[in-house]
């Protein structure tokens, strides 16, 4: 009890520092509807998929490493899988990360310089908004300053178990985001700058213990190799070059994008530079710099922040754009250092309080008042749309997004995934017949307005009626209703099973024991025939026997049947009947497979239609 006592006394200002902190970051954490980079994390971080479907999609749609999700993915098991959950996650990282900068500001100058910094970024509006968004960006945060506490710890504290950990939290940092290369390459550099500066009698121990930091690192990176590749193959599309004031803007979005704030942010940049100019350091060896609180803040800056820059610029001219300020929020900390260094050097205490104080009431102000950010909305309402969808398609009408694959993730308690197409594509798909004219929901946003031609308009008012125009923010939906009846015969497509077993021909196969499943169709009350045109291959029978094929409409058996090799005598009918109108799904299952006297025993399904009796 004295112990907690003891520390709380002596640290007081740091416990109220982490109280506010963890106000501003759990306050409405969940307020805000998931955005198109959220969903990702939620879909991949689902604690009922298995490992290879969530690493197969992160290799597939992701631009972040295995680890972030791996993190949630765990969580989501234990506390339920929700948004919430992995809120939360971002908000103690972003917490963690306060704490973490206080410490890096204490070995690099002194306590008050912790505490200024870790003020700085508690009332960082950047920092609190990635604090509450479900992506790796505000761990890349934590993980960033970690290491470079840990860089200066190793190069003052030369040591193997500092080297060690080093390694950790460096390769830590490149798990959390990719982006995190270039500074990674830049604390490389000046460990070999520290290592040249040696004294030669112990330049040897100093790199013994650099090929352990070296060793940790590189095989704790290792499993980022595939990432890597896939990375360095990328092609965004939509990602710009710079222009002139490509990197002010970014440096204004991540300090707070407030004209009074970046004022003054300017002049303590200006008087850090003033003062580190000032330094009277003639002697070029490592006890010297690092020594010198300074100089030495200046070499970790320069390859945390500056070294970065104009790499990232040569890269977005000649190979691909990567110029987004959430690229660079890994920087905000040692922005909000140099900013507490520069204060600190202020020999009148009253002006560093009088600055101090105006720039968290500034930054407060614009939080609260200004942007009025815990209830203003700023993400696409995707999570309220697709509820409204839900609540109101209770006739179970096919939804159709330029999103699908995300929007997925909503619909699934419902067990149909949304098709995914845009909207322009869709009628154009329906006009060459490929596309049943049914009724369809239709939902976009992030910037996607609702955008047809004249051309296609005059089809969707000739063909449908808008029974539904919903509007949230940045989201949109319309529910279009099919003015005719559906028509007979009803062709269910290939590509309309799961799993998409597609020759290139178009025709469904079924190599091993198992079932093929229809997308959700309607039927009205009547008398029906189920054609199906498939054939056993090979054609001559394995064991006397071709393959079995057992159908189901919904839950119910409609028949079962051998099928032959015959090419010409491969339609069967298959009668029943729906007693009201319902939604269902046709199911084929392959029962009887085989491999004899070399042979394999599949199937192949060439078309399935519905046939309505009169």
């Amino acid at each position: 009890m004295k112990k907690i006592k003891a520390y709380i006394q002596q640290n007081y200002w740091l416990l109220a520092i982490l109280l506010l902190a963890s106000f501003l970051r759990l306050f409405h954490v969940d307020y805000q509807s998931i955005w198109i980079d959220e969903i990702h994390t939620m879909i991949e971080s689902d604690p009922s998929m298995t490992f290879r479907e969530m690493n197969h999609i992160i290799l597939f749609r992701e631009g972040i490493g295995h680890m972030y999700f791996l993190i949630v993915k765990g969580l989501n098991g234990i506390f339920g899988y929700s948004t919430l959950t992995a809120r939360l996650f971002s908000a103690f990282t972003g917490i963690a990360s306060i704490y973490v900068i206080y410490l890096l500001g204490k070995e690099l100058y002194n306590k008050r310089t912790g505490l200024i910094a870790a003020l700085l970024l508690t009332v960082n509006l950047y920092h609190i908004t990635y604090s509450q968004e479900a992506r790796s960006y505000i761990l890349l945060v934590l993980f960033c300053a970690l290491a470079f506490y840990k860089l200066a710890v190793f190069l003052k504290r030369p040591s193997v178990k500092n080297a060690i950990w080093y390694g950790v939290f460096a390769a830590l940092m490149f798990h959390a985001h990719i982006v995190s290369t270039l500074t990674l390459f830049g604390q490389v550099l000046l460990i070999l700058f520290v290592l040249y500066i040696q004294p030669k009698e112990e330049r040897k121990a100093f790199f013994k213990k650099c090929v352990v930091a070296g060793t940790t690192l590189f095989l704790l990176l290792l499993p980022g190799y595939s990432l890597i590749l896939k990375v360095s193959k990328y092609k965004s599309g939509w990602l710009t070059l710079p222009g002139p004031d490509g990197f002010s803007d970014i440096v204004k979005a991540i300090t707070g994008d407030t004209e009074l704030l970046w004022f003054l942010f300017l002049l303590l940049t200006i008087f850090y530079f003033l003062n580190l100019f000032r330094q009277k350091q003639n002697r070029l060896s490592a006890h010297a710099l690092l020594s010198n609180n300074i100089i030495f803040s200046a070499l970790i800056f320069f390859c945390w922040i500056f070294f970065a820059i104009p790499l990232s610029i040569i890269k977005s001219y000649l190979d691909e754009p990567m110029i987004l300020s959430r690229y660079f929020i890994h920087m905000l900390p040692a922005l909000a250092l140099l900013f507490a260094i520069a204060i600190e050097q202020i020999r009148n205490r009253i002006s560093q309080v009088l600055i101090v104080s105006m720039i968290v009431i500034l930054s407060l102000t614009d939080i609260f008042i200004v942007k009025d950010y815990y209830y203003k909305l700023s993400k696409s309402q995707y999570r309220e749309l697709t509820t409204e969808i839900i609540n109101h398609n209770a006739q179970g009408d096919k939804v159709v997004s330029s999103w699908g694959w995300l929007m997925s993730y909503f619909f699934k308690p419902t067990g149909e995934p949304v098709l995914e197409m845009k909207l322009r594509d869709y009628v154009n798909a329906m006009k060459e017949g490929k596309v049943r004219k049914e009724s369809f929901w239709y939902l976009d946003g992030n910037s996607r307005p609702y955008n047809l031609t004249p051309e296609d308009e005059a089809f969707l008012n000739e063909n449908f009626t808008v029974n539904e125009r919903l509007e949230l923010y940045d989201t949109w939906a319309r529910h279009y209703i099919s003015k005719t009846e559906q028509d007979f015969p009803l062709l269910l497509s290939a590509d309309r099973f799961i799993p998409k077993n597609i020759d290139d021909n178009g025709n469904l196969y079924l190599f091993e024991n198992g079932g093929l499943t229809s997308e959700s169709f309607k039927l009205e009350k009547g008398q029906y025939n189920l054609v199906i045109k498939a054939n056993s291959l090979p054609k001559e029978p394995i064991n006397e026997e071709h393959a079995h094929l057992q159908v189901k409409l919904g839950d119910e058996k409609i028949g079962d049947y051998y099928l032959n090799g015959d090419d010409n005598n491969n339609e069967i009918k298959l009668p029943f009947e729906i007693k009201a109108d319902t939604k269902t799904k046709a199911q084929f299952i392959f029962d009887n497979d085989t491999f004899a006297e070399g042979k394999d025993r599949n199937l192949v399904i060439y078309s399935v239609q519905i046939e309505k009796k009169e």
